[in-house]
């Protein structure tokens, strides 16, 4: 029997100067299920910046190429990014928790309890990083709520969402 839960994250203003741009997040948790479907992410933000934005986030499907896809936590792919307006960007994570090759049982257990626990806007934020080399604010908002649960506002310093942060700020590129 699955048990299920919308739970919504808001990302209001990640990258260093700027803020106008953010994102969000609306998914079922649904315990039980054996793989998520595809979690839309929705990027919001000035015209301008988005379209410098989306050049870095096309290279999101590739992050195999950045990042070690095979250590723990990392069972997780993104689609292509596309454009809803000169304003709107969504784009999707995929969990690959259970479609990998696991020759690690226990780390493909681990996997899939990480996609499962930890709030997707965090691998969003890391690849960010990782992968576009993008420089987040120095303190992130993160928003959280569900309806079972009233809104949870966290602010997090980025060294405890990310090793490092990038070198590239979005208002420059």
């Amino acid at each position: 029997m699955a048990i299920s839960t919308d739970l919504w994250i808001k990302v209001p203003a990640p990258f260093f100067g700027v803020e106008t741009v953010g994102f969000s997040v609306r998914y079922a948790l649904d315990l039980g299920e054996d793989q998520f479907a595809d979690v839309p992410f929705f990027v919001e933000g000035e015209a301008g910046l988005m379209g410098r934005l989306i050049r870095q986030l096309r290279l999101f499907p590739q992050r195999d190429r950045f990042v070690d896809c095979r250590a723990a936590g990392e069972a997780y792919s993104w689609t292509d990014p596309i454009s809803l307006s000169d304003e709107v960007v969504v784009m999707a994570f995929r969990d690959q928790s259970l479609s990998q090759p696991a020759t690690d049982p226990v780390q493909a257990v681990r996997n899939r309890l990480i996609n499962q626990m930890v709030p997707l806007a965090f691998p969003f934020l890391r690849d960010c990083v990782r992968v576009a080399g993008l420089k987040l604010n120095s303190w992130i908002s993160v928003r959280i709520a569900s309806d079972q649960v009233a809104e949870i506002d966290l602010s997090l310093p980025v060294g405890h969402i990310v090793q490092g942060n990038g070198v590239r700020a979005l208002a420059e590129l």
